[in-house]
């Protein structure tokens, strides 16, 4: 089976599929994409930084947890 999601692809690029694909996904998918984005949250992000694309909202908290929001503000 293969997967349209990679670690090789940007953070941005991430983003734009699950706002684009976040009912079509399958689960491998979906799980794939929630564990790099938090990573690259983790990593990418300053403490209490927010990074949104449409309604999808990654967040590092200032405890440096990291949330991945998918709906309405």
């Amino acid at each position: 089976m293969y997967s349209i999601i990679s670690s090789e692809q940007t953070t941005g690029q991430l983003m734009q599929i699950a706002l684009d694909g976040k009912e079509s996904l399958s689960e491998m998918d979906r799980s794939l994409l929630v564990e790099i984005l938090k990573e690259r949250g983790h990593k990418e992000l300053d403490y209490g930084e927010e990074l949104s694309c449409g309604s999808i909202r990654l967040v590092k908290r200032v405890t440096g947890n990291v949330s991945l929001f998918f709906g309405n503000k």
